[in-house]
């Protein structure tokens, strides 16, 4: 039985240790989620709600990290969202996703997330659209030569 709640202090190496165990993320990619899960359980005021998923002995199964806009109304931006790789495609994903729309509410809420235009995206790219999010834009060779970034939106 999996369980979706905010995250706490003492969550922190599990998230740690799961975002390492991401191979598809960069080392860059992994320095940055960590810094925003530091940032993140520090305080609500550095703009990040994270909330994990775990099981019934409090083993994180995975995580989603968003935040507000800065100077927007009803902005979202969905940081990071993982699931530990021997759980991956039992739904926890959906589940984490599905609890963070919950928490937005209805009424003109728009997340948007950035993802990679790569191969190893891929997965990514079709979770997203599977779950009505919709190609707002593609950035050509943003993150480097050949590497676009895809920007995802949905209206709630």
């Amino acid at each position: 039985m999996i369980t979706i709640r905010f995250a706490a202090g003492d969550d922190r190496q599990q998230l740690y240790t799961l975002v390492a165990t991401i191979d598809n993320f960069t080392l860059e990619e992994k320095e940055l989620a960590r810094e925003v899960i530091y940032d993140g359980l520090e305080s609500e005021k550095n703009g990040y709600h994270i909330l994990v998923a775990v099981d019934s002995q409090e083993t994180l199964a995975g995580f989603i990290c968003y935040g507000p806009i800065p100077i927007s109304v009803k902005r979202w931006d969905l940081y990071w969202i993982a699931v530990a790789p021997q759980q991956s495609r039992q739904g926890i994903g959906t589940l984490l996703l599905q609890a963070m729309e919950e928490r937005l509410g209805k009424g003109g809420v728009r997340i948007y997330v950035d993802t990679s235009s790569t191969s190893g995206y891929t997965k990514a790219r079709s979770f997203y659209e599977r779950h009505g999010y919709e190609v707002a834009c593609v950035l050509p060779d943003f993150y480097r030569t050949g590497d676009d970034k895809v920007v995802y939106c949905k209206e709630l």
